[in-house]
């Protein structure tokens, strides 16, 4: 009986490394819709609940709730702070569209992937 005490080859190396890569590859898959998804949805909550500033006759319209606290009404910090949450639900809802559409680039091509 001869025993073969060689170091496996560099091709049995090579299949255990792509086993390696497409078990990977189906983890990454599983977890990066799901965040590209949750992006694309935070976008649209900040949009959905931020807080609007209504303009009637080419004014402002100042919420009743805080001219009744009887403080001053900073318009500046008022308009900056709507400015930064349009500006952050365009970002997510942006981020996570392009995401989304660069993730399902095949189906939404109609091309086939590889593995089917």
């Amino acid at each position: 009986m001869v025993l073969d005490n060689k170091a496996p080859s560099a091709s049995s190396a090579v299949v255990a490394s792509a086993g390696q890569e497409k078990s990977q590859h189906r983890h990454r898959s599983r977890w990066l819709p799901a965040v590209l998804w949750a992006i694309f949805a935070g976008g649209l909550l900040v949009q959905g609940f931020a807080p609007r500033l209504k303009i009637k006759h080419n004014a402002f319209v100042i919420p009743p709730s805080l001219v009744s606290q009887g403080q001053r009404v900073d318009l500046e910090a008022l308009m900056a702070r709507e400015r930064r949450m349009q500006l952050l639900s365009a970002v997510l809802t942006l981020t996570g569209a392009l995401g989304l559409a660069f993730y399902y680039r095949d189906n939404l091509l109609g091309r086939r992937s590889p593995g089917s």
